[in-house]
């Protein structure tokens, strides 16, 4: 290797044992770029300096690698966030052409309502990837923020007015992965349709929310002061299909959920966080 002709850049970082270890970009005797490493070693002699040991290193493969592994780092990453973000637009089309069918159903409460559902339900998987498509980690999302934006939105859907049902939400910064966060939005999305649907026959009530970390595992309590279940109601085994998808999605996230009758409606839903399953 000849000597450096040209110094393009410089870099410089503590190697082992505090010795200083520099990073340079030569003009090597081809033409082309060599990174080079020094390292500038003190030598002492009975307690003086006598000299300076330098070693270089020729790191280039090293950095070309590197380099390489950043590349396709965020090429990945490109990737994923416009993943997201079209099945967000597709699920938001999805949503609109839903409601679109809404307004050519006449006469028929039933139909309404199961369209009405439906794209509440496609609401809730759109939202989880707009979260993933504007975070920085595309691995999971802030579920905090997306419970009060999901809420806000059952509520519109159906025309509910916050000062007369009123919401009380209490969710700790909680983050889960995308393979949990789907599911526990669709369980969310059913119960808070169902009670904004069913609890309330004279327009006002509670609906209260909780979302906390008890020991390894969540905590999910949805509850309401409404008029409650009926008492011969078995909500594990109803033709309710909203209830039905609940009941599968819990075994889904590998939870246990109970349901308290004693003073309207109170859902406890304890679950884990499920891993990541192998991908092809």
């Amino acid at each position: 290797m000849s000597n450096p002709i040209f110094l393009s850049k410089f870099t410089s970082h503590r190697g082992i044992c505090g010795v200083h270890a520099f990073q340079c970009k030569i003009i090597n005797k081809t033409g082309g770029y060599s990174w080079i490493e020094s390292q500038m070693v003190p030598l002492e002699k009975e307690g003086k300096l006598t000299s300076i040991l330098v070693i270089a290193t020729d790191i280039t493969e090293r950095k070309i690698a590197t380099d390489q592994l950043k590349s396709s780092l965020m090429e990945k990453e490109v990737l994923l966030k416009e993943i997201h973000h079209r099945v967000k637009n597709n699920m938001q089309i999805i949503s609109s052409l839903l409601n679109l069918q809404t307004h050519h159903v006449h006469d028929d409460k039933i139909a309404v309502d199961v369209l009405k559902e439906s794209q509440n339900r496609v609401k809730s998987m759109a939202m989880i990837h707009e979260k993933l498509y504007q975070s920085k980690d595309f691995t999971n999302i802030q579920f905090d923020d997306y419970i009060e934006r999901l809420i806000s939105e059952l509520f519109y859907s159906y025309n509910i007015r916050k000062d007369r049902v009123k919401p009380s939400i209490e969710v700790e910064e909680v983050r889960l992965n995308i393979e949990t966060a789907v599911p526990c939005g669709l369980i969310i999305s059913e119960l808070v349709s169902n009670c904004l649907k069913h609890a309330f026959p004279e327009g006002e009530g509670e609906l209260n929310l909780s979302l906390k970390i008890v020991d390894d595992k969540y905590e999910l309590i949805i509850s309401d002061n409404g008029i409650g279940f009926p008492k011969e109601l078995d909500f594990e085994n109803t033709e309710s299909l909203g209830l039905q998808l609940v009941n599968s999605l819990v075994k889904q996230i590998d939870g246990d959920i109970k349901l308290d009758k004693s003073h309207g409606t109170k859902f406890t839903i304890i679950f884990k966080e499920l891993e990541y399953q192998d991908r092809i």
